[in-house]
């Protein structure tokens, strides 16, 4: 292994890197933390970590778990290594092998973002009351809106439809993303049409829909509503809409359970047979439901044993209890009806009506139930009337069946041959676009090669001259300027190189050059003067120099640069105003010490610390007060390249700038 790097030098290059990394600049940064873990030259996970995040942010996920794999190997059990690894999997969509990572952290050591994905991963295994406990957690910890959002649709998946409405109201009420007000409203329509409030639910998805912030995958949703609202020319124009997309098997469902309440169960077998074929271990939780829906379908033809059968495969399903309300007792009491046992029919509508005493259907049910029983104890004195009565009707319904039958046999010839037919020319249609895009894509690719070799060669001669012009203001005094000084310099610098090639407005570079005179007051007379005082064990003769009254335990400072050094108030550090007033006001007796420390440390001519001084006030006045009060920072490029003039080369005709000054002396 190659010999260390000295401990500063390394992290210096650290920050260097990460600053890449947060550009995006991924294969300087990849180089320097190579670099790095190569000569071992920090001892952290940090390194690691960081080249993990290189390859995560190129979409390179095996080499972004690989590299979290091998800082596990150097540091064994590093929560945050760990956790990287758990993101990568939920990225590649490995949400066993993620939960079965992330299950062996603490959850106590886990902030809410990563419980958030955790609970993510949970939710899309299906695992909806483990998965809501983490959300809960998560929430509870101070995660945002989108894990509200989360929380809420796995209460809603559990049935809690209350809970998940009343958290959707909360998300539409407060701050929150306007993308996750609208999923909070969709996911609110879902509520109330699951607690059978259909016409509000309906409003909201029109709100939606006007807005064009409706999703496909809520257009069945929304049907289901209209057609319940009695609104049917909408939902037939929803079905039509998402037909023309790729329905789910959710979407067909809810396409037979409307076909069913239309009395056309014919087309509810045929929408439920696609469900069925594209149901697998992601829709089991609605299995139950299509046997429902299947069952209603088949009483409608008439088909009671294989109607029966269906319901009670539904009424076998755990999930059921709850979820589908009266429905399979109304059904179960049409069909003992139906099969002339009206006594079991009546118990089955009772029961209906005792989960929702309010059902319509059930209520006309046990109604005809109990005419029909009384109209069988009324036809027991003619049996042979009531036969032939029932004859005639059964060959009137036996017609009307036979007739309709082939009508429909007719036109599902016709409907295969018209789909046949639009299958072809979406297959035709799909080819032609695939081979657009492709062009389109190799066309992009280059062009967007060309720009980056462009914007490259650009970044490198704009590093370079920003190095170069700060390395001769600076001069001798680069080796002496502190590192995030420096940093500070070379950014402000960088992006005045920057501007110069693009529309960047002055005011916003200047305000860079500002931080940076910033930085350099804050380490050079605040920093530099507590040190100073700590070292000679005078700060208390500051403080108790610089105090204007005191009652109490309560002090009052002649400003807030003395103020800052209270060990017993900390507060904001002194803005540059304030440096370059006691600066100014060097020479009064409470600043006595301070002007001892300039003496020592800066044996500068008095006037050119009050040019300083009046350098400093004019940039924030120009600068820092515009900011501060919410106004526009309002400067052309003449204007600041005097201030960077100032700053960085000449501070007045025959000086150096104001930095190098400093810094020299």
């Amino acid at each position: 292994m190659s010999s260390t790097l000295p401990k500063h030098k390394a992290v210096k290059l650290y920050e260097r890197a990460r600053t890449l990394l947060a550009r995006e600049e991924f294969s300087e940064a990849e180089k320097i933390l190579r670099d790095l873990a190569a000569h071992d030259s920090l001892g952290r996970p940090e390194v690691p970590a960081a080249l993990g995040d290189v390859h995560l942010g190129r979409g390179e996920y095996d080499a972004a778990a690989s590299a979290y794999r091998e800082g596990l190997s150097r540091f064994p059990g590093n929560r945050d290594l760990t956790a990287r690894v758990g993101l990568v999997l939920i990225r590649q969509d490995r949400f066993e092998e993620a939960v079965a990572l992330m299950g062996q952290l603490e959850l106590k050591g886990l902030g809410p973002d990563l419980l958030t994905q955790y609970g993510y991963a949970l939710a899309r295994l299906e695992r909806y009351a483990a998965s809501e406990r983490i959300f809960a957690r998560a929430v509870a910890g101070g995660a945002g809106p989108e894990a509200r959002m989360l929380l809420a649709r796995v209460r809603a998946k559990l049935g809690r439809y209350e809970e998940a409405a009343n958290m959707c109201r909360s998300l539409r009420e407060g701050d929150v993303p306007a993308e996750v007000q609208s999923e909070a409203k969709g996911l609110l329509a879902d509520c109330l049409l699951m607690q059978g409030q259909a016409a509000p639910a309906l409003g909201l998805w029109k709100e939606q829909r006007a807005a064009g912030e409706l999703q496909p995958e809520q257009l069945g949703h929304m049907a289901y509503a209209a057609q319940l609202a009695g609104e049917p020319g909408l939902c037939d124009q929803l079905i039509t809409e998402r037909l023309g997309s790729v329905p789910t098997a959710e979407d067909r469902l809810l396409f037979a359970q409307i076909a069913n309440l239309r009395n056309r169960p014919e087309d509810a077998l045929e929408h439920l047979a696609v469900a069925e074929a594209a149901t697998g271990e992601h829709y089991k939780g609605f299995i139950f439901e299509l046997e429902a829906t299947r069952g209603r379908a088949l009483r409608l033809l008439g088909r009671r044993q294989e109607a029966r059968e269906a319901l009670a495969r539904a009424s076998g399903h755990a999930e059921s209890q709850g979820k589908l309300g009266p429905q399979l007792q109304v059904d179960l009491g049409h069909l003992s009806a139906e099969e002339g046992d009206f006594e079991s029919a009546e118990k089955s509508f009772q029961a209906a009506l005792e989960m929702d005493p309010d059902e319509p259907e059930a209520r006309r049910g046990l109604e005809l139930t109990r005419r029909r029983e009384a109209w069988r104890t009324q036809l027991q004195a003619n049996v042979e009337a009531q036969v032939e009565a029932a004859k005639a009707e059964s060959d009137a319904l036996r017609r009307r069946f036979v007739a309709r039958e082939s009508e429909l046999e007719a036109l599902r010839r016709e409907l295969e041959t018209l789909r046949a037919a639009q299958a072809q020319a979406e297959e035709k249609a799909r080819r032609a676009e695939e081979e657009a895009r492709a062009a389109q894509a190799s066309a992009r690719a280059e062009q967007a090669r060309r720009t980056r070799e462009e914007l490259e060669q650009r970044e490198t001669e704009i590093d370079a001259k920003a190095r170069e012009n700060v390395e001769r203001g600076l001069g001798k005094a680069l080796a002496t300027c502190p590192p995030p000084l420096l940093q500070a310099m070379m950014v402000a610098e960088r992006t005045y190189q920057k501007a110069l090639y693009t529309d960047l407005p002055a005011a916003a570079v200047a305000v860079l050059f500002a931080g940076a005179l910033e930085r350099a007051l804050y380490t050079l007379f605040v920093e530099r003067f507590r040190q100073w005082l700590d070292a000679r064990g005078q700060l208390k003769d500051f403080l108790q120099a610089a105090t204007r009254e005191k009652r109490g335990r309560k002090v009052e400072y002649f400003d807030n640069f003395a103020a800052a050094f209270d060990p017993e108030r900390p507060g904001r550090p002194p803005s540059m105003g304030e440096v370059a007033r006691v600066l100014q006001r060097r020479e009064e007796p409470y600043l006595h010490l301070f002007l001892a420390f300039l003496t020592e440390r800066y044996p500068l001519p008095g006037r050119l610390l009050d040019v300083l001084a009046d350098f400093v006030i004019q940039a924030k006045e120009r600068l820092r007060d515009p900011v501060a009060h919410g106004r526009a920072v309002e400067m052309g490029y003449e204007e600041l390249k005097v201030l960077r003039e100032r700053l960085l080369f000449a501070l007045e005709p025959g000086q150096p700038g104001a930095l190098a000054l400093l810094l020299g002396v």
